[in-house]
């Protein structure tokens, strides 16, 4: 009996053994801006595995941007094929919940107590919610601001002291700066970021909003939307140039630009690509009503998976990723808002961290005007943002002007809606 007793442990052993090893978990994740993110995301994944070496991270190749990304979920999901984790654009929610097998990630947590006790900061973790449950945990959270090449300002006659907080200001400060010489550009605001991100800002800043509540009705048609299509063609009377976002990041590093709006998200990468050449201040994004607000940029971390081991495992890198020490790697390469409090009180984690980056302080003093990034209801989402990114195009490159665009812009992003638009609330 002895030696069955011996027997039986030994094969319970063995079993134990195969069973560890059966439980080792792989699971592949999408996330978009590689030129931004590639070296985070692997990192991430390196020190994730090192902690938890049962679960084996995988890539599938980047997406250029957030609207992209979400086009291949909702393309793979047709075919089972989703990413267990995706990195999502806060523009995009909203479709992925209702076609793209989103999963609520309130049942992995006790009570949404949890969420508290983990560190995520509630006004964050809310811009990851629809209908009151959580789909995302916040990793990236970025608002529009003000680069500023400070040689050029000096040459132009301002001060970063003096620096103007309203737009005629701004593009008449601008004029002062181009030197079509030395090939310097005065402005340039990158009115093609991804999902209208820079259009809503207009908008939202001016105290109106995109479109209803439930996603389904254009609003950008009044008096604000309008104001916001008429500021861009008046920073192309003034002289900018139609140039694509990821041009405008390398001119404005490259020396050539004096004023460039865009995502705090950059602040860390700009500084380092301009190594030193020319002293850079971040400046406030303008406000232009009592109502003003500014749309949250960046993303936040949600799981697609369908099989419920692979979701248990995708729900740890999203806890890894938005926790402490995740969201300590994320502050230092990036310049995104972290969205754990637990990582900016530790001493060690991101304490003291803003402190010593004044670029990027900006970003951060923002975030108590923070709103939601506009999301449409519907299987169009992604569609309607080409739709209004090629009519604000037209109005950069002057091929139109704004009083002839706004009709037919609202007109036809209000058809993509009444064809296919699922309400989520009233």
């Amino acid at each position: 009996m002895k030696i069955t007793k011996l027997s039986t442990a030994a094969l319970l052993a063995a079993l134990s053994w195969s069973t560890s090893a059966l439980a080792e978990t792989s699971i592949n994740v999408l996330y978009a801006f590689p030129s931004q993110f590639k070296e985070l995301q692997e990192k991430l994944a390196t020190e994730f595995h090192r902690q938890h070496p049962d679960i084996n991270i995988t890539f599938r190749p980047p997406a250029q941007t957030y609207d992209d990304g979400t086009a291949e979920v909702l393309r793979s999901s047709i075919v089972n094929d989703a990413p267990d984790v995706y990195f999502n654009g806060l523009n995009q929610l909203r479709v992925l919940v209702k076609q793209g097998n989103a999963v609520a990630l309130d049942g992995f947590v006790d009570d949404k107590g949890e969420w508290d006790r983990l560190g995520y900061i509630p006004s964050m973790m809310s811009l990851g919610e629809v209908e009151g449950r959580s789909f995302g945990l916040p990793f990236s959270i970025s608002t529009p601001i003000i680069y500023v090449n400070e040689d050029l300002l000096h040459k132009a006659g301002g001060t970063i002291e003096n620096f103007p907080h309203d737009w005629k200001s701004i593009i008449e400060l601008s004029g002062r700066m181009n030197d079509a010489e030395h090939h310097v550009t005065g402005l340039v605001y990158a009115h093609d970021a991804s999902g209208n991100w820079l259009y809503q800002a207009l908008v939202t800043s001016d105290g109106g909003s995109m479109g209803s509540a439930d996603g389904c009705s254009v609003k950008f048609s009044d008096e604000h939307g309008k104001r916001a299509l008429e500021q861009l063609q008046a920073f192309h009377d003034a002289g900018m140039p139609d140039m694509e976002w990821k041009l405008g990041r390398q001119a404005f590093a490259a020396g050539t630009v004096g004023i460039y709006v865009e995502s705090s998200s950059v602040v860390t990468q700009m500084e380092k690509n301009i190594d030193g050449r020319f002293e850079m201040a971040t400046m406030p994004f303008p406000i232009t009503s009592k109502d003003g607000r500014l749309p949250a940029g960046g993303s936040v971390v949600m799981v697609l998976s369908k099989d419920r081991v692979r979701q248990k495992a995708a729900f740890e890198y999203a806890k890894f990723v938005t926790g402490p020490q995740g969201q300590t790697m994320m502050a230092n390469m990036t310049g995104y808002a972290p969205g754990n409090q637990k990582a900016l009180d530790d001493p060690k984690l991101l304490k003291d961290y803003y402190a010593k980056r004044p670029n990027l302080t900006t970003g951060i003093s923002q975030l108590p005007l923070m709103t939601g990034w506009y999301n449409w209801s519907g299987q169009n989402s992604v569609k309607i943002v080409g739709v209004i990114q090629n009519y604000l195009n037209d109005v950069v490159s002057g091929r139109d002007t704004a009083d002839k665009i706004m009709p037919a812009m609202a007109r036809d992003v209000q058809q993509l809606l009444s064809s296919n638009c699922t309400p989520t609330s009233k």
